[in-house]
């Protein structure tokens, strides 16, 4: 695989990502390239295991888009599994800071 080809991916991988999150319902992630995770790695056994449909710059355009597709589910299902939850309220005291001495 020459270097072209998986800069091409990686950007591929980013955009099928960002396309999937916001056709699909559900939220983007806050990192920005956790949406290109998941969909790279299954390109990349997608073309691995399955090379279907059109080639271009040396991989299968067809297989990339559908294991897109499937990387943004699955990112879905991990995300849900692991239950992330939001702080709801900020902390009334905070600590002091070093060197400062606390007024009472």
């Amino acid at each position: 695989m020459q270097f072209a080809t998986w800069l091409f991916m990686v950007a591929f991988a980013y955009g099928i990502g960002i396309f999937w999150y916001d056709l699909l319902p559900g939220r983007l992630p806050h990192m920005t390239w956790r949406v290109a995770a998941y969909p790279f790695a299954l390109m990349v056994l997608g073309e691995a295991i399955v090379p279907f449909g059109p080639s271009f710059m040396g991989f299968h355009v067809i297989t990339a888009i559908i294991a897109g597709l499937i990387g943004v589910i699955i990112d879905w299902i991990v995300t849900t599994a692991r239950q992330p939850r939001t702080i709801e309220t900020l902390e009334t005291q905070g600590a002091p800071a070093h060197g400062v001495a606390a007024h009472s």
